[in-house]
């Protein structure tokens, strides 16, 4: 049946729609519940996975921190090749020239970076 224009609902429509909403309203809510804590891809799983991220980002900065030292160190031994070859060869083979006179130093006198 359709009402004229001049025509008011009755307050049991008003009910019936107010119970509807509050339904509908209480779907919401229990989908949002479930969906926060019984899903798969629940709130705890997020907070771990946004954790893992943010511990990944930190390490991947330290990586790149690496890679430009690294890079840094490579663009001195392509300028001047000869002068790392020989420190190479002097620090770490301990291969002298001949008649050269080595003095260790102590520790707390080594060059440190």
């Amino acid at each position: 049946m359709e009402r004229s224009s001049g025509e008011r609902r009755s307050s049991e429509d008003f009910l019936v729609i107010r119970r509807l909403a509050y339904g509908f309203l209480g779907l919401a809510v229990l989908n949002t519940f479930a969906n926060l804590f019984l899903s798969e891809l629940n709130l705890h799983k997020v907070i771990r996975l946004r954790e893992a991220t943010d511990r990944l980002e930190k390490l991947l900065e330290t990586e790149r921190r690496k890679n430009e030292e690294l890079k840094s160190i490579y663009n001195k031994v392509k300028a001047n090749p000869r002068f790392y070859k020989e420190k190479f060869v002097r620090e770490y083979l301990l291969m002298f020239k001949e008649g050269e006179k080595v003095i260790p130093l102590p520790e707390r006198l080594w060059y440190k970076k």
